[in-house]
């Protein structure tokens, strides 16, 4: 008896104890450009956007990224992540619905540009990740260095769109811009640890009463 309570409360320090259950993951990744050709140029003239899917019942999303050169901008120049639900996104955007998650982010340097995010959580479904600039204040032209394909990284975009001055957007596989999407599985509830840990402290009295 003793022996299985001693088993029975190291089984549950060692789960409770374990790292978390799932590591980040890319949810979106369209690889690093090759550059091939001109770069498109992110402004308050010109937005992009790559198409992505979310299987698992949810997705908690922990930092977003896109891939940029300087151009005519400057380093600290910003610009926003926007995540919009695939439910009318290229309507005009007077009937586009409200981005579903939007941060800022900065230019830094050349390369990879990232965001960290506080675990924004996304339903099953279909999303947009929109680059988006509202005014020359935020940078008077980022550089997007192209893909060479539409299907190359490890999460390939299911599609691109980009905009124009009107803000409507247009599907088209004409701008494969660099962009990256990390999520995670969501955590198990506090409660589950809660009861996890009493059931541990359970364990320990029954080996003190047994001993």
């Amino acid at each position: 008896m003793k022996n299985q309570a001693v088993t029975i409360g190291g089984a549950l320090a060692a789960f409770l104890l374990a790292p978390a259950i799932a590591s980040a993951d890319f949810v979106l990744d369209t690889g690093t450009p090759t550059g091939t050709g001109a770069p498109v140029i992110l402004s308050d003239a010109q937005s992009f956007a790559a198409e992505f899917q979310v299987t698992a019942a949810e997705e908690v999303i922990t930092s977003l990224a896109a891939y940029l050169t300087q151009g005519a901008g400057q380093p600290n120049d910003t610009f926003t992540f926007d995540i919009y639900s695939n439910t009318g996104f290229t309507s005009r955007p007077s009937n586009r619905p409200a981005p579903v998650y939007s941060t800022t982010g900065t230019f830094t340097a050349n390369g990879w540009n990232t965001a960290a995010v506080n675990n924004w959580t996304l339903g099953s479904g279909f999303y947009w990740l929109a680059l988006q600039v509202s005014s020359p204040t935020q940078t008077k032209g980022l550089d997007l260095p192209l893909e060479s394909s539409t299907s190359t990284g490890t999460q390939a975009a299911l599609a691109f769109a980009s905009a124009g001055t009107s803000g409507q957007y247009a599907v088209s596989g004409a701008d494969p811009i660099g962009v990256q999407i990390q999520g995670s599985a969501v955590p198990l509830p506090a409660a589950f640890w809660l009861f996890g840990s009493g059931m541990l402290g359970l364990g320990a009295m029954a080996r003190r009463r047994i001993g």
